[in-house]
C-alpha cells in the first residue's frame, strides 16, 4: 500500500487495486485511455489506514469483535447493532489535518477545473475487493466541509450490516476492510444507466444492450421505473430494436440540492430517453472499453444536459461482466478436412473417382 493520501485518477497504477480500489483504478485506466470521465481524484487506503490508526478507533473496533464476534456469528440481527455502534465511533472522529489539506487542496482544484466556486461532487466507495453494493455512496455533495463529512461516511461504511455479513461469510478479517474514496464531479444528468457490452440473457458477443431512464440512475437501481431498452448490433453499429417504457418518475436534485423523485411531465413519459444519437455513442465507447480490457463490460453510463453531443456522454464506471464472463469457454474443436483436400488426398493415394 503507498503511504499517499490523495491520487489525481490518472496516476494510479492501473496493475494496483490497493491504492485506491477497483472503481479508482478503472476510472484512472478509461482517463488513460482517453475515454469521457467525470474529472475528480482519489482517496487512497493509506488515507482509511491513517484515520483508523491515528484516531484510535482501530483498537475500538478490534475490541468491540472481540467482544461480539462469536455472538454475532449466532444472531445475525447483531450485524446491524454493530454498524450503528461503530457507524457512530467513526463519524465521532476528526479527520487528522494532513489528510484533509490534501482533500481539500485536489478539490479545490477540480473546482478551478470545473470554474464553479463548491462543484458539486459524487463521493464514491472503491473497494480493492469485490463486494458489490456493500458500500456506501453520496450523491450531490457540495462545499469542503460536507466533503470531509461524506469521506469518512464512506469509511464508516465498510462496517455496515451487509459487508459486516459478507466478510464473516467468507471468513474475511471482520475488523478491517480499508476502502478508497472516488470523488467526481456530479453529472447533471438528463438521462443515464446501464450497459453490458453482451446481451445479457444468452451470452451473444455481438450485441450491446443499453438501458436507461430519465434523470439519474438511482430510479433505475431502485426499480421505480421500468427503463428503455436498446439492442446494438456490435458489428455495424446500428440499432437492432428499441423498447420504450412509460417512465412516470426521474430522480433529480431538489432546490436544496436533495436527491428526490420527481414527476414527469405527460408528454415525455414514453418519449425514448437517449437520442439515436447517443444511443450509438454509449455503445460505441462500450465497445472501447471491451477493446481494452479484453472482456465484455458492465458499465453505467450518464448524459449530462450541461453539454453538447457527443461531449455529453460520460462513462462512471466499469467492471467485467459477472454472468456469462464465468462460463467455460469450449473447446477447440480442429474443422473437417474440406471437400478439396479430401479429393487431393485421395488422388494422392491412388484412388480413383468414377
Amino acid at each position: 500500500m503507498s503511504n499517499k493520501s490523495v491520487y489525481r485518477l490518472e496516476e494510479i497504477d492501473p496493475g494496483n487495486l490497493y491504492i485506491a480500489g477497483r472503481k479508482c483504478c478503472g476510472l484512472g485506466e478509461m482517463l488513460r485511455n482517453n475515454l469521457p470521465v467525470p474529472p475528480g481524484f482519489a482517496v487512497s487506503l493509506y488515507a482509511y489506514q491513517k484515520f483508523i490508526d491515528e484516531t484510535g478507533v482501530g483498537k475500538e473496533i478490534l475490541a468491540y469483535f472481540e467482544k461480539n464476534e462469536q455472538k454475532m456469528k449466532e444472531d445475525v440481527g447483531l450485524f446491524e447493532e454493530a454498524h450503528v455502534y461503530i457507524d457512530g465511533l467513526i463519524n465521532s472522529k476528526p479527520m487528522p489535518a494532513e489528510i484533509e489539506e490534501d482533500i481539500l487542496n485536489h478539490y479545490r482544484e477540480l473546482c478551478q477545473k470545473c470554474q464553479v466556486e463548491n462543484v458539486n461532487v459524487a463521493v464514491r466507495s472503491s473497494g480493492p475487493v469485490s463486494m458489490p453494493g456493500q458500500f456506501d455512496t453520496f450523491l450531490n455533495v457540495k462545499g469542503e466541509k460536507a466533503l470531509i463529512e461524506h469521506v469518512i461516511k464512506v469509511w464508516a461504511s465498510s462496517f455496515n450490516a451487509r459487508a459486516i455479513s459478507y466478510r464473516l461469510q467468507r471468513n474475511m478479517p471482520i475488523e478491517s476492510s480499508p476502502i478508497g474514496v472516488a470523488v467526481l464531479k456530479m453529472v447533471n444528468a438528463k438521462s443515464s444507466g446501464v450497459m453490458f457490452t453482451l446481451d445479457p440473457l444468452n451470452g451473444d458477443r455481438s450485441r450491446i444492450f443499453i438501458e436507461g431512464s430519465w434523470g439519474l440512475g438511482e430510479s433505475l437501481v431502485s426499480g421505480q421505473v421500468t427503463p428503455d431498452k436498446y439492442t446494438v448490433d456490435k458489428v455495424l453499429m446500428s440499432i437492432n430494436k428499441r423498447v420504450i417504457c412509460n417512465k412516470a418518475i426521474e430522480m433529480n436534485f431538489d432546490p436544496e440540492g436533495n436527491i428526490v423523485p420527481v414527476d414527469i411531465e405527460p408528454e415525455r413519459q414514453n418519449v425514448s430517453c437517449l437520442s439515436d444519437k447517443e444511443v450509438l455513442q454509449v455503445a460505441c465507447l462500450g465497445k472501447r472499453v471491451e477493446q481494452y480490457y479484453k472482456l465484455p463490460q458492465d458499465v453505467e453510463w450518464a448524459v449530462d444536459k450541461d453539454f453538447t453531443f457527443p461531449d455529453n456522454v460520460f462513462l462512471l464506471q466499469t467492471r467485467p461482466e459477472t454472468i456469462w464472463n464465468k462460463k467455460e469457454a469450449k473447446p477447440i474443436v480442429e474443422p473437417k478436412k474440406s471437400a478439396l483436400e479430401y479429393i487431393v488426398g485421395n488422388l494422392v493415394a491412388g484412388k480413383k473417382f468414377g
